[in-house]
């Protein structure tokens, strides 16, 4: 499971990034400045960051799991404070939620397949 999990976490990983470059070109397009020091995000995160400091594949799912649950909390929000305001904004969280709940979903499915090797119930 470790390899399935590697290789989903590293599309993960990419779509973030991706959804990073969009919030912040929107945010300067808005008049804003991103935060672009790594320290100052810990501040003015919304999820926070636990380190993934139990390598156990069943641990870091759990983790991710909740990363992408709160991360859809969060667009979910910015959807409904842009809605009939902002339609670029609504659009581009709209697009990023999306791809959030397929995160969110591809993690599920992975942690239910560790449970059945692990011969848990999901």
């Amino acid at each position: 499971m470790k390899d399935a999990v590697i290789a989903e976490l590293l599309q993960h990983a990419a779509d973030e990034l991706r959804h990073a470059d969009l919030v912040s070109n929107r945010i300067i397009q808005l008049g804003g400045v991103p935060i672009t020091t790594p320290k100052r995000w810990f501040d003015h995160s919304n999820c926070g960051y636990d380190e993934p400091a139990d390598p156990f594949v069943e641990r870091i799912l759990e983790q991710n799991i909740a990363g992408e649950q709160c991360a859809i909390g969060v667009y979910n929000a910015l959807l409904g404070e842009s809605l009939g305001k902002d339609p670029v904004t609504y659009n581009l969280a709209t697009q990023i939620l999306q791809d959030e709940v397929e995160h969110e979903e591809d993690l599920q499915a992975l942690q239910e397949d560790l449970k059945a090797m692990l011969g848990r119930r999901a």
